[in-house]
């Protein structure tokens, strides 16, 4: 698990970070979480049939972790979809633009060396335009927001982030336009 995630996870939960690092010590961080005085609660297993689910789409997985992206094709074969991925984005415009790979929508990591999501996203439009894309990030939204790498309505994912939030986001992206009633 990447800085960042543990850092928005942390932060999310109102707690914070302690770092103290000396040159050939080594660094110590500490974690402080707030107490809590509710009693823990038996959690249920995600019935999957209870998540929307896919029927057949093509995704295309753009991860530059190969555990979050090996984690991220599970979770969307178990749901339906049929899923693709790729290590970096120079991979993922590779298999879009020269025709191996048609995807219907793209779940990509914003920030990745190289190339972020969002222009990967934009690149692979020129040679499919309207591709549907999520974005995931171990990063706050509101910090990606802030410094302008996504729009304010951008699909977006919080990693980590629950099967049925990943089942719901695709089936909200993916489902047509409703037509309004005249």
């Amino acid at each position: 698990m990447g800085l960042a995630t543990v850092h928005g996870i942390v932060k999310q939960s109102g707690g914070h970070i302690s770092v103290y690092s000396e040159p050939a010590k080594g660094t110590t961080f500490k974690v402080y979480l707030p107490r809590t005085t509710e009693q823990e609660k038996p959690s249920s297993p995600i019935r999957e049939e209870a998540a929307p689910g896919g029927m057949g789409e093509a995704i295309l997985v753009v991860e530059d972790e190969p555990a979050l992206r090996k984690l991220a094709c599970e979770m969307l074969r178990r749901l339906g979809y049929r899923a693709e991925s790729a290590g970096s984005p120079a991979e993922a415009l590779a298999l879009v633009e020269s025709g191996k790979l048609v995807p219907d929508l793209v779940l990509t990591d914003v920030v990745m060396p190289g190339m972020n999501g969002k222009a990967m996203v934009e690149a692979m439009r020129k040679a499919k335009p309207g591709l549907k894309a999520i974005f995931m990030s171990g990063y706050a939204e509101n910090i990606i927001a802030h410094h302008g790498v996504l729009a304010p309505d951008t699909p977006f994912l919080q990693k980590p982030f629950r099967v049925a939030d990943l089942a719901a986001m695709l089936r909200e992206v993916l489902q047509p336009p409703s037509r309004k009633p005249e």
